[in-house]
C-alpha cells in the first residue's frame, strides 16, 4: 500500500477514535464505525488500561506531564483532563466522576478548606508511526494488532485548587485527601511538598491534614505541587490561586435550617448566617436576605457577603442598626418548593428569636424572590404568622428567566467532549433551572420554544397557596431597563460563531436569538472527523423574542467566547443576553417584553406589587448600583421601628438619626454621629443616585455632629418635592437615611 494512503488510512482510525464521545451523543455512522474500528484490538494489550486516542483532546493535556516544563492547570483545564482520563478508560475507571469530587470538595469549602485535587495518571497513546511499521493494521475497517507494540505510554500530572480563591488571605487552610490524588500506579509518593508564594517556598505537605498558610497581600498567586518517589522520580505541577481579601468580617451566628415541611418526601436545608448590627448583641431589628441561584452551589457566606455589600449596602443596613440574616441554601438548585418550606422555617425562627411584635423586612434576589414569595404566600395561605412587613423582590424571575435555547441545544450537543458544557448542562437540568426558565431543551429538540412540564407544575403550586402574600407590603426592583432598551441585538440575530475545518476535522458550533414569533435556525452543531461525521439543526418558530429583550443580563456568551478551543475560536458576536426580563422582575401583566414601562402612567395596575424600581438602561443581573442602593434602603425602612438612638450604639458606630421634621419644607435639621476622627462627608442624593448637595465635608472629630439641610441643590435652586436620601460616607463606613421633601 503507498505510504501517503497509508497514513491517511491510520488518521482516518485514529480520528474516528476521538469521537466516542460524539457517538454517544447521536447515533448513526460514527457509532456504527467506532464499533467497527476497535473491535479489533484487544484491551489486555493496553496496559495502561486507558488509550487517550479514544477522545477528542479538548484540553491541552500534553503541557501537564509533570516536568519542570508542565504550564499551571487551572480548575476548568484540570477538570477537563479528568473527564477525557474517564472517557478514555477502556474498563470503568476507579476515581468518580467529576460531579462527585467537586461535591465532596464543596463540603469542604463549606467548612473553610481549600481542597486540593491531583491527577498522576499514565494513558496509552498509538504511536504515530504504528501504520507504517505493521503495529497497527486494517483491515476490513477495522485496527488489528500487527507485529510490535503500536502503544506508547504518556503520564499527566496536574493539580487544581477546586475553590480557586479566598477572602481570608491572613489564613488560609489547604488540604491534599488522599481520596483525591487520582492515580493508576501501585506506588504512593514518598514525599509531599507545596510552595504557596507565600515567600515561604517548598514546605511539607501530608495526606488528610490542612496546612494553614498566612499571606500578606492580596493578589493572584501562583502554587507548586511537588512529589517524589521512592526510586527519585520527581513530578512538578502548578495552579493559579487568587486572594481577594486579606481579611472578611465573619458572621456572628450561623443557624442551620431544616424545613420542617417536607416536599416530594424530602425536606430542604440552608444556612442562615446572622451578622449583627454593632449596636445589638443579639439578633433584633432582622433583615432576612435570600440567594438566587446558584448554578454550582459554590457560593458561601464570603461570596453572598461580597455581593450583598455592593456599594457598601449590607454594611449600610448594619449602620443604621439593622441585622442582616443570609440564608444560603444548601441546595439552591432543587425544586424550589422544597427551598421555600426552608424560608418558612427560618422566618419562624427569626420571629421566634426577635418577638412577635417585632417586624422584619425579606429581601429575596434573583430566584430567592420566588421562593420567597411562595414561602410567604404559603404561610399566609396556612394561617402561619410571619411578622414580615416589607417584601423585597430584587430581580426575580417572577414571571420566567431566560438562558438563550440555541446556548442549550450547544451545551447538550458539546456535552460528551466538554467538561463545561456538561457542568453547565447539567445545571440547566436541575429541577429549579426547569421551573424557572421559559424555554428549556428537550430530547429530541421541539419546533417551538416550551417550557419543561416541572414549570408548569410549580406555578399551579403558587396559585394555589394564593400566587401572592397580601399582609404586607410589595416592592420589585429591575436590573433590566424600564425603557425598552434591547441587549444589542435583535431577534434571530446570530450570537456565538464557531467554525473550524481542516484536511481530518471540521467543527462548527453556531447559535441564534431566538425569533419572534416567525421561523428560524437557533442552532447548528457539527463534528466530522472524516468519514464519520455527526451534526444537529435546531429550528423554532411561535417564540417570543427573550433572548434580546430588555432585562437584567447575563454574560454567557462573553464566557463561552473566553474558552481556549483547540479547533479555531469560539467568538461571542455579543456579550450579554436577557437573563430576567423587566417584565419579569416587575411580573407586568403583559405578553410584550418591550412593553413600555416607564411611560405607563397607571404602571402599577399592570403589577400586584405595591412599587416598582427599574433603571433607565439594562443593568448585569444583581448588580447593586448607588440607585438600587437606595430603593433597598428606602423599602426596608417603611414601617420599620426606629432605629437606637446614638447613645444606645455605643463607640465607634457611625450613625444619622431620623431627621426632624420629615417630610419638612423648610429645614431640617440633622444629627450625626461619625466613629473616629477623620475625613467624612453628609451628602444628600436623590431616588435616582444623583448627589444633590454636600452638608457636611471635611475632616471631622469622633462623636456627635449637627447639620441642616434647606431643600437646596449645589446651586441653590430649590429641589423638587420627593424622597431623598442622606449619606454619611467615611474612609471605610458608610450609612444612610430616607428623608422626605414636601
Amino acid at each position: 500500500m503507498p505510504r501517503l494512503r497509508r497514513i491517511c488510512l491510520f488518521i482516518v482510525g485514529i480520528s474516528t477514535l476521538a469521537l466516542s464521545g460524539a457517538a454517544r451523543a447521536a447515533a448513526g455512522p460514527i457509532e456504527s464505525g467506532l464499533a467497527r474500528t476497535f473491535e479489533g484490538l484487544p484491551a489486555d494489550k493496553i496496559e495502561t488500561g486507558i488509550l487517550y486516542d479514544r477522545v477528542l483532546p479538548l484540553s491541552r493535556i500534553y503541557e501537564h506531564d509533570g516536568s519542570a516544563r508542565s504550564a499551571p492547570a487551572s480548575l476548568r483545564e484540570w477538570r477537563q483532563i479528568y473527564l477525557e482520563m474517564r472517557n478514555a478508560s477502556l474498563r470503568e475507571p476507579a476515581w468518580p466522576r467529576i460531579e462527585d469530587v467537586l461535591s465532596k470538595g464543596a463540603d469542604l469549602v463549606r467548612a473553610g478548606v481549600v481542597p486540593i485535587a491531583v491527577m498522576d495518571i499514565e494513558y496509552d497513546r498509538i504511536r504515530e508511526d504504528a501504520l507504517a511499521t505493521g503495529a497497527l493494521e486494517i483491515e476490513n475497517g477495522r485496527l488489528v494488532i500487527g507485529e510490535g507494540d503500536p502503544f506508547v505510554s504518556r503520564r499527566v500530572f496536574a493539580a487544581a485548587p477546586l475553590r480557586e480563591r479566598t477572602y481570608h488571605g491572613e489564613g488560609v487552610v489547604f488540604r491534599l485527601n488522599r481520596s483525591d490524588y487520582f492515580s493508576n500506579d501501585a506506588v504512593t509518593p514518598q514525599l509531599l511538598e507545596a510552595d504557596f508564594d507565600d515567600g515561604r517556598g517548598f514546605v511539607g505537605l501530608s495526606f488528610d491534614e490542612g496546612r494553614t498558610v498566612r499571606y500578606d497581600r492580596p493578589g493572584s498567586k501562583s502554587i507548586s505541587l511537588r512529589v517524589r518517589f521512592p526510586d527519585g522520580t520527581e513530578r512538578v505541577a502548578s495552579f493559579p490561586f487568587d486572594v481577594v481579601r486579606l481579611a472578611s468580617p465573619a458572621p456572628d451566628d450561623t443557624l442551620h435550617i431544616t424545613a420542617a415541611i417536607p416536599y416530594l418526601g424530602q425536606t430542604g436545608h440552608g444556612d442562615a448566617y446572622v451578622y449583627l448590627s454593632d449596636a445589638h448583641s443579639s439578633l433584633t431589628n432582622p433583615v432576612i436576605i435570600i440567594e438566587g441561584f446558584d448554578l454550582d452551589n459554590s457560593m458561601n457566606w464570603d461570596e453572598l457577603y461580597a455581593l450583598l455589600n455592593q456599594e457598601a449596602l449590607l454594611e449600610t443596613l448594619r449602620s443604621m442598626g439593622y441585622d442582616a440574616v443570609v440564608l444560603n441554601f444548601l441546595d439552591s438548585t432543587d425544586y424550589m418548593q422544597r427551598n421555600a418550606y426552608t424560608i418558612v422555617e427560618l422566618i419562624q425562627q427569626v420571629r421566634a428569636a426577635v418577638g412577635p411584635l417585632q417586624t422584619s423586612a425579606l429581601v429575596g434576589a434573583s430566584m430567592g424572590g420566588l421562593a420567597a414569595r411562595y414561602a410567604l404566600a404559603y404561610m399566609e395561605s396556612n394561617n402561619l404568622d410571619h411578622s414580615v412587613r416589607s417584601f423585597i423582590s430584587f430581580d426575580a424571575p417572577q414571571s420566567g428567566a431566560d438562558i438563550p435555547l440555541g446556548i442549550q441545544y450547544w451545551l447538550d450537543f458539546f456535552q460528551d467532549q466538554s467538561a463545561e458544557a456538561a457542568a453547565m448542562l447539567a445545571s440547566l437540568d436541575t429541577p429549579a433551572a426547569r421551573q424557572l426558565l421559559a424555554y428549556h431543551h428537550t430530547d429530541p429538540p421541539g419546533a417551538t420554544g416550551e417550557s419543561d412540564p416541572l414549570r408548569a407544575g410549580f406555578l399551579a403550586d403558587l396559585a394555589g397557596v394564593g400566587s401572592y402574600p397580601s399582609g404586607l407590603r410589595k416592592a420589585a426592583i429591575a436590573n433590566g431597563s424600564g425603557a425598552r432598551m434591547s441587549q444589542g441585538f435583535n431577534a434571530g440575530d446570530q450570537i456565538i460563531r464557531w467554525e473550524y475545518s481542516s484536511l481530518f476535522v471540521s467543527v462548527t458550533g453556531n447559535v441564534w436569538a431566538v425569533p419572534d414569533a416567525v421561523s428560524h435556525q437557533i442552532f447548528y452543531g457539527m463534528i466530522r472527523f472524516i468519514l464519520f461525521p455527526t451534526e444537529t439543526t435546531v429550528t423554532v418558530s411561535g417564540t417570543r423574542p427573550f433572548d434580546n429583550a430588555p432585562g437584567g443580563w447575563r454574560a454567557s456568551m462573553a464566557t463561552m467566547d473566553s474558552v481556549d478551543a483547540p479547533y479555531g475560536d469560539i467568538i461571542a458576536l455579543h456579550d450579554n443576553h436577557c437573563f430576567i426580563p423587566t417584565v419579569s422582575a416587575l411580573d407586568i401583566n403583559t405578553q410584550d417584553l418591550f412593553y413600555d414601562i416607564a411611560n405607563d402612567p397607571d404602571i402599577l395596575a399592570q403589577s400586584p406589587f405595591d412599587v416598582v424600581y427599574f433603571p433607565q438602561g439594562n443593568e448585569e443581573h444583581v448588580l447593586v448600583s448607588p440607585e438600587t442602593k437606595q430603593w433597598v434602603i428606602a423599602e426596608v425602612e417603611v414601617g420599620a421601628t426606629t432605629a437606637a438612638p446614638l447613645a444606645a450604639a455605643g463607640p465607634g458606630v457611625p450613625m444619622i438619626l431620623p431627621v426632624s421634621p420629615n417630610p419638612f419644607s423648610g429645614t431640617a435639621g440633622v444629627r450625626f454621629s461619625v466613629p473616629r476622627e477623620g475625613p467624612a462627608r453628609l451628602s444628600v442624593y436623590d431616588a435616582s443616585g444623583r448627589r444633590v448637595a454636600v452638608l457636611a465635608d471635611g475632616r471631622l472629630r469622633a462623636g456627635e455632629h449637627r447639620a441642616s439641610w434647606n431643600g437646596r441643590d449645589v446651586s441653590g435652586r430649590r429641589a423638587g418635592s420627593g424622597v431623598y436620601f442622606l449619606e454619611l460616607r467615611g474612609t471605610d463606613f458608610a450609612t444612610s437615611r430616607k428623608v422626605v421633601l414636601d
